[in-house]
């Protein structure tokens, strides 16, 4: 190999250590690998360096014993005591960032699909910080295994699939996008066999999941969404009610300002999101309850309250 210039040696160094610097101790063959170079060539590298004694900034003299050894016997490079510079870089968070970051890594290392080397290095230090017994148990939706198995095998995702708005599951055939978690909440972007229309659905509402038979080759870029606008879904009811049975409403829901008339009743809007929070709204108001706007509301308060008679009846 030819002779390598300072940037390139520069930065064989600071890679090899930072390897060491995570693991501990690392075999030359592993380090020779990670960097780009030869074993021989490596070798030279890391004996210029480490060999060398120099006075650090606290006027201490810093020799290999306080740093980085090479034991060229048995061809490995491990982690010695602490020295001014690493330990100045490795200053740990506080105590609460650290407790959060723990949170989130744990939470990342239940989720992943595969080895996370350097996350699981990250948490045992932050377990170090935090100096408790930490244990926090991670539920995933029982769907979410058959959805990431049919993106890497790029086929359709088959669900039954309960909406918010409905009583009863609908049957969709996905093409998957991408599935993430926001909100404590994981989700998927897809696409219905035979519609344009990128959407997001909940994957704990999906149920019977199984890989589909469509090939499907998901993009490479995904947008996924800063928050959900849900304007469209919100339904207002102008009513008529106590005042003081305001507080045993449907949550979640938003009121308008309200209108005192006089008699222990006031006047305001009501909103909801979805069609089956108003159903709900509009069936749980006393009889004395007056809706006034909009008027099918009235017509779908009746409808309602008569299906559910049906359904006592029937039973």
């Amino acid at each position: 190999m030819s002779a390598l210039n300072k940037q390139r040696r520069f930065e064989a160094l600071r890679g090899a250590l930072a390897l060491v610097e995570e693991r501990g101790v690392v075999p030359l063959v592993d380090l020779a690998e990670a960097v780009g170079l030869d074993e021989r060539t490596l070798a030279d590298v890391l004996h210029d360096a480490l060999y060398v004694d120099y006075h650090a900034g606290s006027k201490g003299l810093v020799t290999e014993t306080y740093a980085f050894f090479y034991d060229e016997d048995s061809q490995v490079v491990s982690l010695q005591q602490g020295h001014w510079l690493r330990d100045l870089a490795a200053i740990p968070p506080p105590p609460d960032d650290a407790l959060r970051l723990l949170l989130a890594g744990m939470t990342m290392q239940a989720v992943a699909t595969g080895p996370t080397p350097d996350l699981d290095t990250a948490v045992a230090k932050l377990r170090g910080v935090v100096a408790c017994d930490l244990h926090m148990d991670v539920s995933v939706p029982p769907a979410l295994p058959v959805v990431r198995r049919a993106i890497e095998q790029e086929r359709s995702l088959r669900v039954r699939y309960l909406r918010e708005s409905a009583d009863t599951p609908v049957d969709y055939e996905l093409l998957p996008h991408k599935v993430w978690s926001r909100w404590g909440h994981w989700y998927l972007t897809a696409r219905v066999v035979g519609d344009d229309e990128v959407r997001q659905f909940r994957v704990d509402r999906m149920h019977d999941a199984t890989v589909g038979d469509t090939p499907f080759t998901p993009p490479l870029e995904v947008e996924l969404p800063e928050w959900f606008d849900l304007a469209a879904h919100e339904r207002t009811v102008r009513v008529r009610m106590r005042a003081d049975a305001l507080e045993s409403l449907l949550a979640p829901h938003r009121l308008g300002d309200a209108t005192d008339l006089g008699d222990g009743r006031v006047e305001l809007d009501i909103t909801v999101i979805g069609d089956h929070r108003l159903d709900h709204l509009l069936v749980c108001l006393e009889p004395e309850d007056e809706v006034v706007a909009p008027a099918e509301y009235e017509k779908r308060r009746r409808a309602r309250a008569r299906e559910l008679l049906g359904v006592y009846e029937d039973s």
